[in-house]
């Protein structure tokens, strides 16, 4: 499958770094808007065409899809330009800045090409192992997860930077950094129904959390906990409590794009009779992985992997959490957050719950 990368930030580094791991994948083209930028990545990682413009990507018939790693607010925009000319979708996360904006994304006619959404966090081994044991019915009824993911970056970003000025950076940690847990918990126990939140300040200033706890009850019955800080120093952990028994997943978060980074991760199952023990799940290469899947899905119509409906439940978590931390940590229910964007019927069951 031949791809552009678009949008060069730093996080294109990573995605190409993983594309020339995917024995399915040549990256065939790559474009942001500064010629000496999209020149410069070319050069450094031997793509033969930097771009003129993302309308030129989307005309050529070389390139079978795209990767987004643009400013949220522009997502879903250029996703529906790929899809209309024919071309898979890769999108960063999130899939759109809002759900009302994210639900052209899930009105998609039938047919269209491939899209998924990067959520790649939920591909690591740990969770793999732990929605295993789920499925398995091995952990019997799941009561609680705790999730937590931290790093320093925040502090970090300049004040014109787009992480801070775009539609949509009011939800600011939670969007850029806690809802790759957020993925993983709905993933893990099911469709968001009630969301709780609350948001600190500090170093990015008086309209951008730097810290968000958050609080979900999933249709499931089960609740579950996101926490991140954007200032304090990188922490990766999800916990599942079940009647089985416990277990933890701890990940050295400095390893988040190697391609080894399974290695670097304790996975521990404690049952409610037994002994703690060490699991060892094999091992992937949740970056690479998710090319693999779209690639599978372009060639032979296979799952992509994550869905826009996926993507959907993370944001509208992260949409309800705003609302809940204005509001002095009200609850919010995702039900009607969804009706209110504009969803229908079986949008909104299809996003909350039944």
């Amino acid at each position: 499958m031949r791809i552009a990368l678009v949008g060069l930030g730093r996080w294109a580094n990573a995605h190409a770094a993983a594309a020339r791991r995917s024995a399915a994948i040549e990256i065939a083209a790559c474009f942001t808007r500064t010629a000496d930028r999209r020149r410069a990545f070319a050069g450094e990682h031997d793509i033969p065409w930097p771009a003129p413009s993302y309308d030129a990507i989307l005309d050529n018939p070389d390139v079978d899809a795209v990767v987004l790693s643009t400013p949220n607010d522009v997502h879903v925009e250029m996703s529906l330009a790929a899809l209309a000319s024919g071309k898979a979708v890769l999108v960063d996360k999130p899939v759109a800045i809002d759900v009302s904006e994210g639900l052209a994304l899930l009105r998609l006619p039938e047919g269209h090409a491939p899209i998924a959404v990067a959520h790649h966090a939920r591909r690591l081994a740990g969770h793999r192992a732990q929605k295993e044991w789920i499925e398995r019915d091995e952990a019997g009824d799941v009561q609680l997860v705790n999730a937590t993911f931290s790093n320093n970056r925040g502090a970090a970003i300049r004040p014109d930077a787009w992480h801070r000025n775009v539609r949509g950076s009011e939800a600011g940690v939670l969007i850029q950094v806690g809802i790759h847990q957020v993925d993983n918990v709905v993933h893990l126990l099911g469709a968001p129904r009630w969301v709780n939140a609350r948001f600190a300040y500090g170093e990015l200033g008086p309209s951008m959390p730097i810290t968000a706890v958050v609080s979900i009850a999933h249709a499931s019955g089960a609740l579950s906990t996101v926490t991140s800080s954007w200032t304090s120093p990188s922490y990766y952990r999800l916990d599942v409590q079940a009647t089985g028994g416990t277990m933890e997943y701890w990940l050295d978060h400095k390893q988040w794009t190697s391609p080894d980074v399974d290695a670097h991760a304790e996975v521990w199952l404690r049952p409610t009779d037994g002994e703690r023990t060490r699991l060892h799940p094999a091992p992937g290469d949740p970056m690479r992985d998710q090319f693999d899947a779209l690639a599978g899905a372009v060639a032979a119509g296979a799952d992509p992997g994550v869905s826009v409906l996926d993507g959907l439940q993370a944001l509208a978590v992260v949409e309800a959490a705003v609302q809940s931390a204005a509001a002095g940590g009200m609850p919010i229910d995702v039900a009607s957050l969804v009706r209110d964007a504009g969803g229908t019927p079986d949008e909104i069951r299809a996003i909350s719950g039944p």
